[in-house]
């Protein structure tokens, strides 16, 4: 482990992003950094351990951040992509044909696949020198087109199953460049956030995760999964999902 080894959450406002880094600080494995549109939810993490970055995703930020870790030789041990959204203002998860929408689609491809990947695109430099990054983006195991029974949630599948197929490029472009890097793309499972409560209803006291559960699960797939050059599709259990 180098001196400037580092962790790295983005979307470290959101319950999980905070439970995985209260993990990880208790930890003490190396220094994180958090990244979250607002850093207010963030007052409570350890400062010793934890440093918060307010970022709005722009490119431009997200270009001025990649600089920064350039700058500082940032040695990217664990880096974890939190961001996504199913539903919103105005719009919910489309059960038929007849609710698809323009601007629902384009706002739920926005935050679930276009942002994630920006993201990886930016820290791409960073990354390509780091020594062993392993790297989890939040996907879904409705992005998965062999186990869709169901139909439905069109915006929602579709932006993780595309989600799924830029990683997958991005694992393989990745093999060239730095073949100790890893890539996962994660299904948490149904977690207690604002993102799943309004679809909870359905779902057993057993499958409903606490946001600290799944942080601990996703610590220790990320510690454990072996990929060779390919993406990863791993479920909260470390289980292979289907594409």
């Amino acid at each position: 482990m180098s001196d400037n080894s580092l962790d790295i959450v983005i979307g470290a406002g959101s319950a999980i992003g905070r439970a995985l880094i209260e993990n990880w600080s208790r930890k003490g494995a190396q220094p994180i950094l958090a990244v979250a549109r607002s850093v207010d939810s963030l007052a409570a993490v350890e400062p010793l351990r934890v440093q918060t970055l307010q970022c709005d995703y722009s490119e431009a930020a997200l270009a001025a951040l990649a600089t920064q870790l350039q700058e500082q030789s940032a040695d990217i041990r664990r880096l974890v992509i939190c961001n996504g959204v199913l539903q919103g203002e105005g719009y919910r998860p489309e059960r038929a044909l007849n609710q698809v929408k323009t601007s629902a689609m384009e706002r739920v491809f926005e935050i679930n696949t276009f942002l994630p990947m920006r993201m990886l695109a930016s820290l791409s430099p960073v990354l390509k020198r780091s020594a062993a990054p392993r790297i989890a983006v939040l996907s879904a195991r409705v992005g998965s087109i062999g186990d869709n029974g169901l139909g439905g949630w069109y915006s929602y599948r579709g932006s993780k199953a595309a989600l799924n197929m830029m990683l997958r490029c991005a694992a393989l472009e990745m093999r060239r460049v730095n073949p100790a890097a890893k890539i996962m793309a994660y299904h948490p499972g149904t977690v207690d956030t604002p993102l799943s409560q309004p679809f909870q209803a359905s779902v057993s006291a057993a499958k409903l995760f606490s946001p600290a559960r799944a942080a601990a699960a996703l610590d220790k797939v990320l510690n454990g999964f072996e990929v060779e050059g390919d993406l990863a599709y791993l479920d909260w259990q470390g289980q292979p999902i289907p594409w």
